[in-house]
């Protein structure tokens, strides 16, 4: 049932060549079940796919391709005025609207040629000419990787959004779709009729369309504007339109010089058309390599044949920092970049005083060169198209001007002693759009409610830091689809939590490790941990107690961090250590 280097690129609309270590596609619950009891499923990362349609492969998927072939379409009369259709997720969306117009059911007919799969629809809250999946959808079937057993998500329960559902957070990695149900009405006559192409179709035909017209005129306009990925490859809209605080829509105004548009999208804030932006950014026709921002829809990059994902990548990268220049937005991507290597940044591998201590004028202190110079200790994570940062230090300001960083999905926080959250509040610019989401155990989640109150204030002041906060233990958990693996240690008396990310894991802080934790670090390839100094400590590794765990642990590469003064130079201290381990430094980066 599971095969081996598969080629996938017939299931992405790219049309870049991509292969996966493992494919395995089926047609019923019993089937995905026997999947996930196969150790290819459980020692592998495991992606979904449906029609690829919203995906970019960075390159070769090294773990598990999934893709459903759950087929049917199930039509219930509840009464006069509604009609239940269950679709299986592996119904192509094309083929669902029209069995809609079939069977003279209105609800989706704006929703006409989008591409994919019904399993994508409730998961991307798939929309287009004034309708949104949530619109119509009423529940959700699930298989559920945890447990292995089918659930039902409500209509509510999917906590939809723009282009954004619970599927695309804590349920992405836990959840597959199966099936999805939607609430239709029996009427042939359209009545979402506000986009203005649908408007003109009204006053050309002189009669309210019906639902087969309107679904023709959507697919003529999307044909005249969208390329068709059988002839260009694509991933449709690349870019999210952007959601901007009006307060920051009046600074553009005076710090540009542009003004900039939109339509209402909650209190205080306006979505902007990302197209608009990127046309007058002048980047529409631009071209990387292969890749070229799509003259008739600047949204849509496309492949023109010859394009690699790191084309696709560079351009994408240009595109929102051309906006970024002109019109101080930032793009976010709605493509998915697929890629299982984890992008590590140590950016700052101090203790909490940092290096050179103030007033302290030993010789490590003194050192003129720049790697003996430490920030407090933090990290930022790459992977899957995700940012994580580990830890915002007191320095994180700096730390992230310096590395550049300007978007950042999810922070993992290991303790909440000031040194790992001293920087929370420069954490600002990423709870423009939302609640930053915090993932910590119980006691950091009551200690930073309690420090930091005014964060977590019913009616915040304006401006201030705002978190979801996401309490974990010692269990996996999702991020955007990426797994988790929290593994507690003991700072001293102090229970905290390190993480491991694919094979990548960072301990700080740590003195004791139980067996059963260093269990969870089987396998790792790069291991990043805490040696503060050859000195004992009460509540910190030294550096021959890091060394210990590393030799029980076997990495291919180990990183040492958190470290004082007393534990030399850096140049010192590498000579040191035996092979395959390195101190690390600020701003190091590694790939794994």
């Amino acid at each position: 049932m599971i095969e081996e280097n598969k080629d996938i690129t017939s299931l992405t609309t790219f049309g870049i060549p991509v292969r996966a270590r493992y494919f395995a596609e089926y047609s019923s619950e019993k089937e995905l079940l026997k999947i996930s009891r196969d150790e290819r499923f459980i020692n592998s990362q495991v992606l979904h796919i449906g029609g690829g349609s919203n995906l970019l492969f960075i390159g070769d998927y090294d773990g598990l391709v999934l893709h459903s072939s759950v087929k049917g379409i199930v039509r219930y009369d509840k009464d006069a005025d509604t009609v239940y259709a269950i679709a299986g997720a592996g119904e192509k969306w094309t083929d669902f609207v029209e069995w809609t117009l079939e069977q003279g059911l209105g609800g989706v007919e704006n929703l006409a040629g989008i591409p994919g799969e019904v399993g994508a629809a409730p998961v991307q809250n798939v929309g287009a000419y004034g309708v949104e999946a949530k619109d119509v959808v009423y529940s959700v079937e699930c298989f559920d990787t945890f447990t292995r057993k089918v659930c039902r998500f409500s209509a509510e329960e999917c906590r939809f959004g723009y282009r954004d559902s619970f599927f695309k957070h804590e349920g992405k990695g836990r959840y597959i779709v199966l099936r999805v149900s939607f609430r239709l009405r029996p009427d042939t006559l359209a009545r979402n009729l506000e986009y203005g192409p649908l408007r003109e179709l009204e006053k050309t035909l002189g009669h309210t369309p019906t639902i087969r017209e309107v679904a023709e005129e959507v697919v003529r306009v999307r044909d005249s504007k969208l390329p068709d990925p059988a002839l260009i490859g694509s991933a449709g809209s690349f870019f999210k339109n952007p959601v901007v605080h009006n307060g920051h829509l009046e600074e553009i105004r005076v710090l540009t010089g542009e003004t900039v548009t939109g339509h209402a999208a909650g209190e205080h804030h306006t979505k902007v058309s990302a197209a608009w932006l990127i046309d007058h950014a002048g980047m529409k026709g631009a071209r990387c390599g292969g890749a070229q921002v799509y003259e008739r829809q600047p949204l849509v990059i496309v492949n023109r044949g010859n394009a690699t994902a790191r084309d696709v990548v560079d351009l994408a990268e240009r595109v929102r920092a051309a906006v970024n220049e002109k019109f101080l937005i930032d793009l976010n991507p709605e493509v998915n970049y697929i890629d299982t290597h984890v992008e590590v940044t140590l950016l700052g591998t101090g203790t909490s005083k940092g290096i050179p201590e103030i007033g302290c004028s030993c010789r490590v202190c003194r050192s003129p060169f720049v790697k003996d110079k430490r920030l407090r200790t933090s990290a930022l994570v790459r992977t899957m198209g995700l940012t994580l940062l580990i830890d915002p230090s007191p320095d994180f300001r700096q730390q992230a001007l310096a590395a550049g960083i300007h978007h950042i999905d999810a922070v993992l926080i290991t303790h909440s002693h000031f040194d790992h959250v001293g920087g929370l509040d420069d954490l600002r610019p990423f709870c423009a759009e939302h609640d930053l989401p915090l993932y910590v155990n119980e006691r950091t989640d009551r200690d930073l409610r309690k420090h930091y109150d005014y964060c977590f204030r019913e009616n915040p002041y304006p401006g201030v830091p705002t978190f979801d906060m996401k309490v974990v233990g010692t269990t996996p958990f999702y991020i955007n689809g990426v797994k988790i693996i929290p593994i507690e240690v003991m700072h001293g008396k102090m229970p905290i939590l390190g993480y491991r990310i694919g094979d990548f894991a960072y301990i700080t802080d740590a003195k004791t490790i139980d067996p059963r934790e260093v269990e969870k670090l089987e396998g790792v390839d790069t291991l990043v941990v805490n040696a503060l100094r050859d000195r004992d400590h009460f509540s910190h590794f030294t550096l021959a107690e890091s060394l210990a765990l590393i030799e029980e642990v076997k990495p291919r590469q180990a990183y040492l961090t958190h470290f004082n003064h007393e534990i030399g130079r850096h140049a010192d201290l590498a000579r040191r250590l035996p092979e395959g381990v390195a101190p690390g430094f600020d701003g190091l980066k590694f790939r794994v």
